[in-house]
């Protein structure tokens, strides 16, 4: 765990920061050459690829307060903007940014559709680098696995170590590692690459312009409703149909459901006379 890769007198640079930034510096390279391909102004994913990320994370860490307020305290009013603390719910970007990129879209007059193509199978890769940033700085960890042969022990004062302190009345005094847990950080860095290879080859196939983008919250759904299986961190549980539900879970589902009803959509108003091929990359490597 290295939650602090560099210490330069004030300057402390943070391995989740860090990580967001190159896996923003990586997507941002990719979606730039992509539009080139579809003469969208590689300028213009720039800028609102910038405002989206700011966006993004003032939405996301507004989520977390609102589902964790016990975390934040009017006595530590920097807490509650201080996102080097960590407390960002993924979720709460999706809504802004979309209408955020919608309204930018239509001021520059550029097709949604056209652009989610472009986009959209990057922004797992993006997800992939934050989980790193998660398993460097420890958090997101999985449930309990002493059997695991790939089970992560994290070190005192971690997330997963105190977690284990108030949850296991016999954990140890002197213990200087939490017990073994789920990666489930690590998990989430192979099912969103997954995401990316699957959104490439459906834009690759594109039955019609736009498809990644229902794809994207019906993959992202599964995938996410899968790894919270594992999780430990303690989200909040709710019961549903008498089955037991973690709220990023309910989340999943919503997102499964959003997904699957775009995907309607836009198939019912596809331009049918359209070619929908990608063109240039790997969208032709097929001849």
């Amino acid at each position: 765990m290295y939650p602090t890769i560099l210490e330069l007198g004030p300057l402390t640079l943070h391995s989740y920061g860090l990580m967001i930034a190159i896996g923003f510096i990586v997507i941002l390279y990719f979606m730039q050459r992509d539009a080139r391909r579809v003469n969208v102004e590689p300028q213009a994913i720039g800028d609102m690829a910038f405002w989206t990320l700011i966006i993004g994370v003032a939405s996301t860490r507004l989520l977390h307060i609102i589902m964790f307020p016990q975390h934040y305290s009017w006595d530590d009013p920097i807490g509650w903007i201080d996102v080097r603390r960590g407390g960002l719910v993924f979720q709460g970007a999706i809504p802004t940014a979309v209408l955020y990129v919608i309204w930018s879209l239509r001021r520059r007059k550029i097709s949604f559709r056209t652009v989610c193509d472009v986009v959209m199978p990057y922004v797992p890769v993006a997800q992939a680098f934050g989980r790193i940033g998660c398993f460097l700085k420890g958090c997101c960890h999985g449930d309990r696995a002493d059997e695991l042969l790939w089970g992560i022990r994290f070190p005192v004062d971690s997330p997963a170590y105190v977690a284990h302190q108030h949850r296991y009345p016999a954990f140890p005094a002197d213990a200087t590692w939490s017990y073994p847990v789920h990666p489930t950080q690590l998990y989430s860095v192979g099912l969103l690459l997954g995401m990316c290879a699957l959104l490439l080859l459906m834009r690759k196939r594109r039955p019609f312009e736009g498809v990644t983008f229902p794809l994207y919250f019906v993959f992202y759904g599964i995938c996410r409703f899968i790894v919270e299986i594992y999780r430990g961190d303690g989200n909040p549980v709710h019961t549903l149909l008498g089955i037991d539900f973690s709220s990023q879970q309910l989340f999943c589902l919503a997102m499964i459901v959003f997904g699957i009803g775009i995907w309607f959509y836009f198939r019912q108003t596809r331009d049918k006379s359209a070619d929908h091929r990608f063109p240039g990359g790997v969208a032709d490597s097929d001849g």
